[in-house]
Order: structure tokens, then sequence, then C-alpha cells
């Protein structure tokens, strides 16, 4: 996993990773193992997480907007952290059941489920 973007949104910065979402177990590790350097580096805001509905991407947002160079390093930190976990992206889900169709001859045609069969 890796991030892919990075937006400053109003007060905060989101990282936007290649991944669908962070498990609760992830999160935890990013928080254990980011929030000491932020305060090591001398800043007081934690990090929120949350999902991109747009885009189908996990966020991780630092709760403020550092320099440039601080951004970096913050960045390289969540990546080191982040870079074994794995991607997970949306399920894709093309089912049909039960669907009645009017072939090229006006004869109809059910289309089943490999399940319904």
């Amino acid at each position: 996993m890796k991030i892919v973007e990075e937006r400053e949104a109003w007060i905060h910065t989101h990282f936007i990773l290649d991944s669908f979402f962070l498990t609760e177990q992830e999160r935890r590790q990013i928080s254990i193992s980011v929030e000491p350097e932020l305060m090591h580096l001398g800043l007081q805001y934690g990090l929120t997480y949350d999902i991109s509905p747009s885009k189908h991407r996990a966020i991780i947002v630092l709760e403020c907007i550092p320099f440039d160079p601080i951004k970096a390093e913050i960045k390289k930190l969540i990546n080191d952290v982040i870079e074994d976990f794995p991607v997970r992206l949306p399920e894709q889900r093309n089912v049909v059941t039960n669907i009645t169709v009017a072939d090229q001859e006006g004869q109809e045609t059910e289309a089943w489920s490999a399940s319904s069969r």
C-alpha cells in the first residue's frame, strides 16, 4: 500500500491511499508508529481516517497543514508504515438474476445466474 495523492483541504492534509480501506488494526499500527513522531516534530494534532466515496480510496487525514518539509517527512513516515499492508480494491459485483431479454427475432430468452441453475 502507498500514498498516491496528497491534498490540502481547509485546515487538514489528506493523504489518499491506493487501497479501498484500512482495517482497524492497520489504523492502530499507523497511529502507534506515526503520532509519537508528530509530537516529536512539534505537531499537537493527530490522524483520523476516512474514505473518499467518489474515488473509492482510503484517506489518512492529518488534522493540520504543516510546512512542506515537515509534510514530506510525515508522508515518508506513513509510507514506511503502510508499505507492507495489502491493497484492498472495492468488490466488483456483476450479478444477473432472472432477467428476461428479447433477442433479435422477438423471442424472449431468460438469463439466470450460475447459482440459480
